[in-house]
């Protein structure tokens, strides 16, 4: 192709605004770049936008419905998997780690009980040979 177009941004559908933020300020080291009537905007390390939209406390999430389903980060060294392992189990109580095609992953949930998903080498380390059977379900 002449031109590529390359991924820079989600939006995250979230109960409370605040707890989301703080959440992924504290897990990932995101910085809160904009504040606005009911959203903000995270800027994560590497430049990635998150855009939080709060839709209240009694908004469902679809899981298994079309859409994007969670996100997923990588990191470069074990360590750095290891550190946010541990950073997940002492913001969320809770985090699952297990390997698939020579790649490690740590699973955990935001506040709002979306699977967020780190793993370890990043594709650009290691370009994705199988798909891991989790990301069905």
């Amino acid at each position: 192709m002449e031109h590529e177009a390359k991924v820079t941004s989600t939006v995250v559908f979230v109960r409370d605004l605040e707890r989301s933020a703080d959440f992924y300020t504290s897990v990932f080291g995101c910085r809160k770049t904009l504040d606005a009537d009911g959203g903000a905007l995270l800027l994560a390390p590497g430049g990635f936008q998150i855009y939080l939209v709060a839709k209240g406390e009694e908004t469902p999430h679809p899981l298994e419905g079309i859409g994007a389903q969670y996100l997923m980060w990588a990191v470069d060294t074990p360590e750095g998997l290891r550190q946010f392992e541990t950073s997940l189990k002492s913001v969320s109580g809770d985090s699952d780690t297990h390997s698939s095609g020579g790649v490690t992953f740590v699973e955990g949930r935001d506040p709002d009980g979306i699977r967020v998903v780190i793993a370890h080498p990043s594709p650009l380390q290691q370009p994705r040979s199988s798909l891991d059977n989790r990301i069905y379900s």
